[in-house]
Formats: C-alpha cells, sequence, structure tokens
C-alpha cells in the first residue's frame, strides 16, 4: 500500500543510487561508509527519515543499505553489469539475498543453518536481526507479498527454536509494519481487529505470546507510513480508526 511518505523514501532510494553509480563511475571504488552518506544526504534533500522503527540513531543508515540493494535489484532491476559494480557496496546485501531466497524456496532448517553458517560464519541475534529486516524491507517496498514474508520469518523462527525468545524482540518490527500496511489498506479499522490480527500473525510465525502491543503498531503506522491512528477505547466501544 503506498503513501506519500512511502513513496518519499523510494524517491531518495532512487536519487541515493544514482549518485552511488555516478561516484563508482567517477572514482571506480566506494565503501559503505560513503554509500550511507550519500543517502543520509538524499534522504535528508527529500525531507524523508529512513525506514526504521521507534528508536532512532545514526545505525540505522547502515541498515538503509538494504532498502538501496533491494530497490536495486528487485525495483528498478539494473543491469548485471551495473549489479556486479555495485556489489563491492552490498556484499552483506548479497548475503542477506541469498538467505532469504533459501527460506522462500528450499527451506528446511537444516539447509537454512548451513546457509546462514556460510554466509556469516557465526548465527547470533544481530545476524538474524539483518534477515529479519531484509524480509521487512521487501515487504514494505511490496517485493515480497504478506504471504511470502511471513512464510520467510517463520521458516527462520521454525529452523532456529533456540533464538524463540530473541526473535520476540526481532520480529517485533516486521508484525507492526505488516500489521500497519493492513490498518493503511483498511482491512484493519478498529482496535479489536488490530488486537486479532495482532495475535493472529504472531501465532503464524511460531511466536504466540510474542505479539507487538498496539501503541507499538500506532508508533509504527505513524513513522513508516506516516498516517497518525489512535488506539484506546472510547467509553463502551472500540474506537475506529
Amino acid at each position: 500500500m503506498s503513501t506519500p511518505i512511502k513513496r518519499a523514501r523510494l524517491r531518495a532510494y532512487v536519487n541515493a543510487l544514482a549518485d552511488i553509480i555516478a561516484e563508482i563511475e567517477s572514482s571506480a571504488k566506494l565503501s559503505r561508509e560513503k554509500a550511507v552518506e550519500i543517502l543520509k544526504k538524499s534522504l535528508s534533500e527529500v525531507g524523508v527519515e529512513p525506514f526504521r522503527g521507534i528508536k532512532f540513531s545514526n545505525e540505522v543508515y547502515e541498515k538503509e543499505l538494504i532498502s538501496l540493494y533491494i530497490v536495486a535489484k528487485n525495483i528498478l532491476r539494473l543491469p548485471t553489469n551495473t549489479e556486479r559494480t555495485l556489489g563491492e557496496v552490498f556484499q552483506v546485501e548479497r548475503l542477506l539475498d541469498g538467505v532469504v531466497r533459501v527460506l522462500l524456496s528450499e527451506y528446511s532448517p537444516e539447509r537454512v543453518r548451513e546457509v546462514l553458517g556460510q554466509a556469516f560464519g557465526t548465527v547470533d541475534e544481530v545476524v538474524l536481526s539483518k534477515v529479519v529486516r531484509y524480509i521487512t524491507t521487501s515487504f514494505y517496498l511490496d517485493v515480497l507479498d504478506e504471504r511470502e514474508s511471513v512464510r520467510a520469518v517463520g521458516n527462520l523462527v521454525k529452523a532456529l527454536p533456540e533464538f524463540r525468545e530473541e526473535f520476540k524482540r526481532i520480529a517485533k518490527f516486521f508484525q507492526a509494519v505488516v500489521i500497519g500496511s493492513k490498518v493503511i489498506s483498511g482491512e484493519v479499522e478498529s482496535k479489536v481487529e488490530m488486537d486479532l490480527a495482532r495475535k493472529a500473525l504472531a501465532i503464524s510465525l511460531g511466536l504466540s505470546g510474542g505479539a507487538p502491543s498496539a501503541e507499538y503498531v500506532a508508533d509504527i503506522v505513524k513513522i513508516v507510513y506516516g498516517r497518525s491512528i489512535q488506539v484506546v477505547e472510547r467509553k463502551s466501544r472500540q474506537h475506529v480508526f
């Protein structure tokens, strides 16, 4: 579901990619740090914040390289030679893409563990957070639909049961972005419906009891989709957004 703030972010990503490609063509090499600077400047020029959760820190700009890679690969569909040129900048994102493709296709817990180990060596909360963010961003940018996104995150949770408690934190933002899309589309129109959607999504991910609060979802809807909603009860009935 498109909103003005979402379209503005996409415009900033495209502008940043154009500047990054121009920089690479002129200097033949570009560091991730420089790419982050270009992205930060582009977002500022468009007047939009990065795709993020509630807590804001400069680290989010580095995480936003995921958005640039997904736009380059799946939305702009840049030529193979251009994508190869960008490979120096997006080495991490290319690895994440490979993991997500396994989660979406030839799923087995053993295969997921194998691919994660080959790509990142150690499997920890930091790595898993990056994988879930890649899936979340792909959903937000309409590259993956809800069914695919939930399957990918659910398969990751299922493959690594020892991280179940960590996944309750890691997948919080993902769940809020998915539920937020339902609010924006009109599929969820009241607090009762939001509560049902929150609990159902957490269960479908294998994270019963790990649903984000309605207040957290409301905050994410404001930040990510640019729409303010209320989730309080008014007298004897639930308030409709």
